[in-house]
């Protein structure tokens, strides 16, 4: 059902509908964030070089733990929000708001300071090739001493997703994306700015809009638009954020502790292999979009029927959505296997070794076999958080975590550094075991008592 303002009421109408109706802006979305991000990889590979491509992809273990535990904190304003829209509580809605202007800038300038200061230990610690470390220092001290921006645009765009409006963050992202290839083509081509040139053009870009979807916000949306009682510091408020984004946090550091080891490992193979395995993972984030958007799409449907205590809506959108999901995760298998090697060629010139170009294939092919698992994963762990059942998303990281490191680190010393694109895969079915065997016990526990929260 659409509201007036044509924003998704998630609590009536057909749930498969709802789902790929609210997950259509954001995949567009993310085709847009995609290309930016694949044209940052491009510029640099094609006309900066190999190291400096290399030197991107060695951080990608810490600015996923920046982007990771960003992401914990406004995950947990989306589902506080969607329960309280769910729940029709006006008010509960600005005070939220208000509050996670304090969480986000809070987030945003602990991690700044961390990522500046921290950058460079990190990267010593992590067995960063010589040739290309000073590099990621630099890169990790702008883009991550910077989160604050990244973290002002997402804590939006979560608020805006929470009452059902995925519309509104799709056209700030578009701008942000132009904004962004036209910034690396100035910082990289005109300035010969290099990898500090690219950061400083993701960061202008993510900040620019960010400001402009808030000013946005607050005048579509009056309703969200907190009043001076709103900011008055409300214990209960800040603790339930706390709840939810705290566990949130810390299931995405022990992932990235998981990654710091993979990242570690990869880097012991030499700039070659980082080069892979930083060609690999953009590949996979464009396999992956076409159904992980639809799985992160079930935070903001189950936060808003478990807020109307619709528990009914949640299953019956779950199942549904798991066929569609699964659909597509075996349709993304299918292509990578077929076009493994044209995409990796997309990141690099006629001249570049034919090893890194080797590696990129080998983990694109290898991950590719259980997207599906994947796909899995992230729709069950959605609708837990969504639910605030966030404890076991929780175990299901450990285990997660656990079966990567383990993986990772003996696998390659039986079959090389190929049994490195191992790991993950064999992590994800792992990790699902726990969280799906939970989501199934609470539903059975909710028939035979529907009007008692578990």
């Amino acid at each position: 059902m659409l509201k007036k303002n044509k924003n998704l009421d998630m609590t009536q109408g057909e749930p498969a509908k709802l789902l790929l109706l609210f997950a259509l802006p954001m995949l567009i979305g993310s085709v847009f964030q995609m290309m930016y991000n694949m044209v940052d990889t491009i510029v640099v590979g094609r006309f900066v070089s190999v190291e400096a491509l290399a030197a991107i992809g060695a951080t990608s273990s810490a600015t996923a733990f920046l982007l990771q535990v960003g992401s914990g904190l406004t995950n947990a304003v989306s589902v506080v929000l969607a329960q309280a829209e769910g729940a029709k509580q006006e008010e509960s809605l600005r005070k939220a708001v208000a509050h996670s202007v304090y969480l986000i800038a809070g987030g945003g300038i602990f991690l700044g300071v961390l990522s500046f200061w921290g950058a460079r230990p990190l990267m010593m610690l992590l067995g960063t090739p010589e040739n290309i470390i000073d590099q990621s220092v630099i890169y990790l001290q702008i883009t991550g001493g910077l989160t604050l921006a990244l973290l002002a645009y997402n804590g939006v765009s979560a608020i805006l997703r929470a009452i059902g409006d995925s519309r509104t963050p799709l056209y700030f992202l578009i701008f942000c994306s132009i904004l962004n290839v036209l910034l690396d083509l100035l910082f990289v081509l005109a300035f010969h700015g290099g990898v500090a040139g690219v950061a400083c053009a993701t960061v202008i870009s993510q900040g620019l809009s960010a400001v402009l979807c808030l000013i946005y916000m607050l005048k579509k949306y009056p309703r969200l638009r907190p009043d001076r009682a709103s900011f008055r510091f409300d214990g209960k408020l800040m603790g339930d954020y706390l709840r939810i984004g705290l566990p949130m946090c810390l299931q995405s550091l022990l992932l990235c502790i998981g990654m710091f080891v993979i990242t570690a490992v990869i880097n012991s193979y030499g700039s070659d292999i980082v080069a892979a395995y930083t060609i690999g993972s953009k590949v996979e984030q464009l396999a992956t979009i076409t159904f992980s958007n639809m799985a992160f799409s079930f935070s903001v449907y189950a936060g808003q029927n478990f807020g109307a205590r619709k528990y009914e809506r949640i299953a019956e959108g779950l199942k549904k959505g798991i066929v569609i999901i699964s659909s597509l995760a075996l349709l993304s298998t299918a292509v990578m296997w077929m076009f493994a090697d044209f995409f990796a060629k997309l990141f690099l010139d006629t001249n570049q070794t034919t090893l890194v170009l080797e590696g990129a294939v080998s983990m694109i092919r290898t991950e590719a076999l259980l997207f599906v698992a994947l796909g899995a994963i992230w729709t069950v762990n959605s609708a837990l958080r969504g639910m605030g059942k966030v404890k076991i998303t929780l175990i299901s990281s450990i285990i997660e975590l656990v079966s990567k490191i383990g993986i990772s680190v003996l696998l390659p010393m039986a079959i090389g550094y190929a049994g490195i694109w191992m790991a993950a895969p064999i992590g994800w079915v792992l990790g699902l075991i726990p969280s799906l065997a939970y989501l199934i016990l609470w539903f059975r526990r909710k028939q035979n008592s529907p009007l008692v929260p578990v």
